[in-house]
């Protein structure tokens, strides 16, 4: 059984060890809460669990290569204006198929839409985990000869198979920079202390083999290297709640309180009959009594 089921946080350490059934991992960010601390702490789990690991990196807007990275036996790519069929064929293709490799791609929102599956293609081996990061704050292309075409977020979600949904440490005040990013794009000029904290929310959405989505929210602490489980506060709704019938229906739905008065007065006598019937209640019972009017000597006619 996956370890899905027993702990939320046992799932995430398994997902950043890469001991969980994790094919392609998608990371979705902006400016103010970037993916940086989130892959650092997959690929120093990653690495301490599976020493031999494999990283290929991916660049589209990374100048250099990350610290983490060991080029003796490790790949930095740059893809950025290039043919990333042909250089990833070239690179990937001498590489041992038996060995666990770890592929990261620093943003795909430099990869054209019609174009994302075909990397995907190129990437996806049993063998092999993507790690890829998409920045929500800026503007997807927009395919002018097919504008109900899905976006190139809508594609990876859809194929991923988890999504981390990075928010920063103050995402729930309504007028913070984060909401500003998401519907006008980047601005400037920002709070520095809101950029880039190391504690940060994230959001996981884990698809199993099933199909089934299970959805969790972690407080992560970067620094310290510790996860907490966001238990939802929302509280239970009840059948007896009307307010969540509100602007469901164009007719009223509720009682007012003195319908509610009047149903509680009304005597019903097969709530009686439940009662002192035990589990008989809910049918229907015939009882005998001695005014009951019948015919004696039919034999056909039988009262009970």
């Amino acid at each position: 059984m996956s370890a899905s089921v027993a702990s939320p946080t046992v799932l995430l350490n398994r997902i950043f060890s890469l001991r969980e059934s994790c094919p392609f991992i998608l990371v979705s960010d902006t400016f103010i809460q970037s993916a940086t601390f989130l892959t650092n702490e997959l690929v120093n789990k990653a690495k301490s669990i599976n020493p031999e690991l494999t990283i290929i990196y991916l660049s589209f807007e990374t100048p250099l290569p990350p610290s983490y990275l060991n080029l003796s036996k490790d790949k930095f790519i740059n893809l950025l204006d290039k043919d990333f069929e042909k250089l990833i064929n070239q690179n990937l293709s001498n590489l041992p198929d038996d060995r666990k490799k770890l592929i990261i791609i620093d943003s795909f929102n430099y990869i054209p839409n019609d174009q994302i599956v075909l990397l995907l293609k190129l990437l996806m081996k049993p063998s092999n985990i993507i790690y890829g990061i998409y920045h929500q704050d800026i503007p997807s292309l927009i395919d002018t000869n097919n504008k109900n075409k899905p976006s190139s977020y809508s594609y990876l979600h859809y194929l991923s198979s988890c999504v981390f949904d990075i928010k920063p440490i103050n995402f729930n005040d309504a007028d913070s920079d984060y909401y500003l990013l998401l519907q006008n794009g980047p601005h400037f000029p920002l709070n520095i202390r809101d950029i880039h904290q190391t504690k940060f929310y994230t959001e996981l959405t884990y698809r199993r083999k099933s199909g089934r989505s299970l959805d969790y929210k972690f407080l992560i602490d970067s620094i310290n290297h510790q996860y907490e489980y966001i238990i939802s506060a929302n509280p239970a709704s009840t059948g007896d709640d009307e307010s969540l019938l509100e602007n469901l229906t164009t007719f009223n739905l509720g009682t007012t309180k003195k319908q509610k008065e009047q149903r509680d007065k009304v005597d019903l006598p097969f709530l009686e009959a439940q009662q002192s019937m035990g589990s008989v209640g809910g049918s229907i019972v015939y009882e005998f009594e001695k005014d009951d009017d019948y015919d004696e000597e039919d034999a056909f006619e039988d009262p009970f």
